[in-house]
Order: structure tokens, then sequence, then C-alpha cells
């Protein structure tokens, strides 16, 4: 422990320790918290119509998930391929469906988002021994926050080609939607 040496006329104050990055990453989070609920929205919900409570709860989840990562942009790309890889459990069969965002968000619900960590971690385990394994998926969550943060017509039309190239129409059909959900803001 520091020894702290008191003199008469200036007593010892306890002083805040000050982090840097927290205030200048706020825009950032808010960015990429923002892009991130979009898309979410869009992969999972887009046949929904949630009250602004239930949306701003669902934001919050995501951004303590965004704010607890070492790399706020990291961890955006592995929120939306894990949203990809729920959209397509529950599309692969019937009566399969997700539960209301807030509910789907919560970190300790292990049949949601939560559940989702194992089949990330499955393929970054095959990505280690095949870069190129479900590529896609990562290209995906890029191509988004390419789009939110610079919509220009080139990148538009760069991303819907490369999913026209890789023969993806649902994720192409997916861009599409959550691009326009993007642009008219929900």
């Amino acid at each position: 422990m520091k020894q702290h040496q008191f003199t008469v006329g200036h007593p010892y104050r306890p002083t805040f320790r000050v982090i840097k990055g927290s205030k200048e990453q706020a825009p950032e989070i808010e960015q990429l918290t923002n892009t991130a609920w979009n898309f979410a929205f869009t992969a999972l919900w887009n046949n929904s119509v949630f009250s602004k409570t239930e949306i701003e709860e669902a934001k919050k989840c995501i951004q303590q998930f965004l704010l607890t990562a070492k790399c706020p942009i990291k961890a955006y790309k592995a929120f939306c391929q894990r949203v990809l890889l729920a959209r397509q459990y529950v599309t692969s069969q019937p009566n399969r469906f997700i539960p209301l965002p807030t509910i789907w968000l919560d970190k300790t619900n292990a049949s949601g988002f939560a559940g989702t960590r194992e089949w990330y971690r499955n393929i970054l385990a095959v990505r280690s021994s095949l870069p190129n394994f479900k590529t896609e998926l990562k290209a995906f969550a890029e191509a988004i926050l390419e789009m939110s943060e610079e919509g220009t017509s080139k990148n538009f039309h760069f991303w819907r080609n490369y999913f026209i190239d890789k023969k993806t129409p649902g994720l192409l059909s997916l861009f599409l939607n959550t691009v326009a959900n993007q642009q008219f803001e929900l």
C-alpha cells in the first residue's frame, strides 16, 4: 500500500481515477448498439412491432454486451454472427421461434442469445484450421456496419454483389432488408 504524507494545511483527499477512452467510446458504442439492434430486429423480429420500452431495454442488453468486451468492434461482429446462427437455427425447422428481444437478449437466458456462445466458439475453432469457414457470416457483420457508417451507393453495390457472387440469396435478402430498415430508422 502506498504511504501518503500528510502536511499541515493540505489534508489527504482521495482522488478518482480517470478511465481513458470511455467518454470517447460513447458515440462508437451508441452507433454499434443501434446498428446491432437494427440488424437483430431485421433478422429475428422483422414482422413484429415493439413498444419503445421493449426496444430501449433490448438496446441496453446489446450495449452491455459491447461494453463488457475488450474490443467493442469484435464484440459487435461476434454478436451479428451469433444472431445469424440463431436465425439459421429457428428457420431450419417449423415451430421454432425467438421470444421477445428482452427475453432473448437476457444474458441469463441459456436458451437465448447466451446459448449461441457455444455455436460461435465452434465456428471459431473450425476457422482456426479453415480460415474461410462461413466467412459470409463475418462479412455480413462488416457489410451492415459499413453501410451504417458510410451508406454510399458504392458500398451498397459492393456488398450486394458480394452476396450475389457468394451465392447466398438468404444473406442478400437480409442485407437488403437491414439496409432498408437502417435507412428509415425503426
